[in-house]
């Protein structure tokens, strides 16, 4: 029989190699410069013409290659990164495959040219199509400089699928600013062909080379974020809440010095900014992550820009609460010019809409209610008793402070209540309890302005208008109930065991063989929130349970989008997070909303339960709670100043 099995030669075994590391010019760039950081260079410069085909120079002020070894870089395989296969857990250079040259040779015309520091002349080596055409002695500077010509000459395929002139080599420049991101110490700069289009001082400044990439007025609005735990730490820069983009063209990571694509740390980033953004809003971060070598893998992809992690799960918490942290310490409130810019992509909550109709400031109502803590839409009985309970107080307040309506003291009001008529002390301490649960469990009080404000009026009967006298506040009141709404409640299912409510018909669930498997993996966590399952033939279950809390939020629904999430994720869920998603919906549906009007203390009450949020500045989805206007702002405006 014949052999049908051939063993390539060294020529097309280049050449497929070049197809997976060399995918476009960008990627000769990346290769390049990479080399050149390994090298030791403190300054790189970069010089392209076209989109990179016609020419492609990188040149460096490194250690240079020795003579000796020059013919050797181009050979496949050959590497000065390892010795040994083990060296791999330790290695903290960017490449090394040895690779990268004898693949970009392959599909180009090369000369490198290159002179240590310790030799008088240095060495030039030509190459075309992968055959060396020449090797020479040469005057030049200590370092390397490599130069591509006609890149995929002999690969017409390649060429024909490349973009047009702009595309790539927007794709070269951000590759270069990606890479310049990763170290601030090294002074790089891109010119194309006589313009320089990129330049970095390299003086370590992170900031700084922020600003040169992505932009000065960016770089500036950019809150700093650094931590380190053991032996991972993390640094960089992260946006505010309202600096936003519609990609995540604007996220980039670093792993010791490496540029990566890695929808885990996307994702990890994703839940940093959990409640603090709009979905399908993205945060401009630069985030450098060190961890040892050992705990990650580059081999993922041979341009080695994926990345894969040994400990995820406690990486991600790392991150992500890392971020959050970060972020409620910055107090992100807006202000009006910064509230104005952000995109419009903010999903609309039906219940949180103004009425165009209603375009009206209404005034604070002389006889004030309170928000209910349990129909906090409507002047219940509870709502009616705090008011009996609170007018005598309300009123010597405001014969004092006219201009400066009453700061609500519950502890005042509720340490000796009055026996009323019709009402029943045990229900007294009971609405008070209610209240105390809405307001004052928190354990960590995010002390900010929200103490030293008062309200104006409601505006559209949706907005709260308030001020400190410097500064004026737009609260959404939707928006901050919900947040209110949220933390309460997250609080008590952290703090009370879950209980099941039975349903009184069961509700037939049919699953696909894959969701059902999902359901069987993780039907402890199910149990663990409170939903009681009963096989009920093939495929088929009986609902029979359901969380004690569910409220009006259809629980087989609930439950079809927890087994969604499983199998679009391809992870298995966290209890908490499914739990916060159940929450929000609660949130929502309890939250005053907009057209209801409120009273002056439903107003105040308000002000105070948001101060005591650990996150006063959005509502669970993302969306500000408010924004301000300061008075230099205001009179700006009007052309004071």
């Amino acid at each position: 029989m014949t052999s049908v099995i051939h063993i390539l030669d060294a020529h097309a075994a280049n050449q497929i190699a070049a197809g997976e590391v060399i995918e476009r010019p960008a990627s000769v760039v990346k290769e390049l410069v990479e080399n050149a950081i390994d090298s030791g260079a403190k300054h790189i410069d970069i010089t392209v013409e076209g989109n990179g085909v016609p020419l492609i120079r990188v040149r460096d002020d490194g250690s240079g290659i020795a003579s000796a070894d020059l013919p050797l870089a181009v050979i496949r395989h050959a590497t000065s990164k390892i010795r040994q296969i083990e060296d791999l857990d330790q290695l903290r250079t960017l490449g090394f495959r040895g690779e990268a040259l004898p693949s970009i040779a392959s599909v180009s015309q090369m000369e490198i040219s290159s002179r240590p520091d310790e030799q008088v002349a240095g060495l030039s080596l030509k190459i075309k199509g992968g055959e060396q055409e020449e090797l020479k002695e040469v005057g030049c500077p200590v370092g390397t400089s490599v130069t591509i010509q006609n890149l995929f000459y002999n690969t017409p395929a390649r060429l024909k699928f490349l973009k047009s002139t702009p595309t790539e080599f927007g794709l070269i420049s951000d590759t270069i600013g990606r890479i310049a991101l990763a170290h601030p110490e090294i002074a790089f700069s891109l010119t194309h062909p006589q313009q320089v289009v990129l330049q970095t001082s390299g003086r370590g400044e992170f900031r700084e080379t922020i600003g040169s990439i992505l932009g000065h007025t960016i770089a500036r609005q950019l809150i700093p974020i650094n931590l380190q735990q053991e032996t991972w730490s993390i640094e960089g820069f992260i946006s505010p809440p309202n600096l936003v983009r519609s990609s995540k063209q604007t996220q980039i990571f670093m792993i010791n010095g490496r540029s990566v694509r890695s929808t885990f740390l996307s994702r990890a980033l994703q839940e940093g900014y959990h409640t603090l953004i709009p979905v399908k809003l993205y945060p401009i971060v630069v985030l450098h992550l060190h961890v040892p070598p050992s705990d990650y893998d580059v081999n993922v992809h041979p341009t080695k820009m994926d990345v894969r992690f040994k400990h995820e799960q406690a990486l991600n918490q790392f991150i992500s609460q890392t971020v959050y942290q970060t972020l409620i310490d910055s107090k992100p409130l807006p202000s009006f010019e910064t509230a104005k810019s952000i995109p419009s992509l903010i999903p609309k909550m039906d219940a949180s809409q103004p009425n165009p109709s209603s375009s009206i400031v209404t005034r604070i109502p002389p006889n004030p209610t309170p928000i209910s803590a349990s129909t906090p839409t409507s002047i219940s009985k509870a709502s009616m008793q705090i008011r009996e309970l609170a007018e005598p107080l309300l009123t010597n307040a405001q014969d004092t402070h006219p201009h400066k309506p009453l700061v609500f003291d519950q502890e005042k009001t509720f340490a000796t209540p009055p026996q009323r008529p019709g009402v029943a002390q045990s229900e007294l301490v009971q609405l008070k309890l209610n209240i105390e649960t809405s307001v004052g469990e928190s354990t960590s009080i995010t002390q900010n302005v929200l103490s030293h404000i008062w309200p104006l009026a409601q505006l559209f009967n949706t907005y709260i208008l308030a001020t400190d006298g410097e500064t004026l506040f737009m609260i959404d009141q939707h928006a901050a109930h919900e947040r209110i709404n949220y933390e309460r409640l997250l609080r008590e299912f952290k703090q009370a065991e879950q209980a099941s409510q039975a349903l009184l018909i069961p509700l037939p669930m049919e699953f696909t063989l894959q969701e059902e498997q999902v359901l069987l993996e993780h039907l402890w966590i199910l149990n663990e929130m409170g939903f009681i399952l009963e096989q009920f033939g093939s495929r088929t279950y009986l609902l029979r349970g359901v969380p004690a809390q569910t409220g009006t939020y259809q629980p087989d629904q609930l439950l079809r989008e927890f087994i969604e999430e499983v199998l679009l994720k391809n992870t298995a869920p966290n209890l908490d997070k499914l739990l916060e998603e159940w929450i929000y919906l609660l949130a929502c549906k309890e939250s005053i909303k907009a057209q209801d009007t409120l009273s002056l203390l439903e107003i105040e009450q308000l002000i105070a339960q948001l101060n005591q949020t650990q996150n006063p500045y959005t509502c669970p989805h993302g969306r500000p709670t408010m924004i301000k206007m300061t008075r230099m702002e205001l009179e700006k405006r009007f052309y004071r100043t």
